[in-house]
């Protein structure tokens, strides 16, 4: 038997799965309007070497056409849902293929994404791309 729980664990899970996909086709296209829609206000990047990009700089990246994605593709993904807190976290692998500054900036990446939900919408407030290396050795 399914619980009431379960299903909106479920159902959760889905939406962010959604999310995170419209999240990747808004970035391929360069859809500012729908990434801003996607994102809080207070939303906050951390790139692979720890910089931090709020928002709107983050943004403008796309729109100066310094940042160009040419795919993106999500794996590996854990989601885990805290549906009586509107809250959710989910850590996966990204693939993507892109231009910085016309170099490449191709890899993978670990990425943890924070996400809030308002009724049935819901947004990303932060991401966290980390690179991706074995473990280190035991001392």
């Amino acid at each position: 038997m399914t619980t009431s729980d379960q299903q909106a664990v479920s159902v959760t899970t889905d939406e962010i799965t959604e999310l995170l996909e419209r999240f990747a086709e808004a970035q391929r296209l360069s859809d500012l309007d729908t990434l801003s829609k996607l994102l809080t206000d207070d939303f906050k990047l951390v790139g692979p070497l720890g910089f931090v990009v709020p928002k709107h700089p983050w943004l403008e990246q796309f729109r100066a056409g310094t940042l160009q994605i040419e795919s993106l593709e999500w794996d590996e993904v854990d989601i885990r849902t805290y549906a009586c807190a509107n809250f959710a976290i989910a850590i996966g692998r990204l693939s993507q293929v892109a231009t910085y500054a016309q170099r490449r900036s191709d890899g993978q990446f670990r990425v943890t994404v924070i996400a809030i939900g308002h009724g049935t919408t819901w947004q990303l407030t932060g991401a966290h791309y980390s690179a991706i290396a074995p473990p280190g050795r035991a001392q």
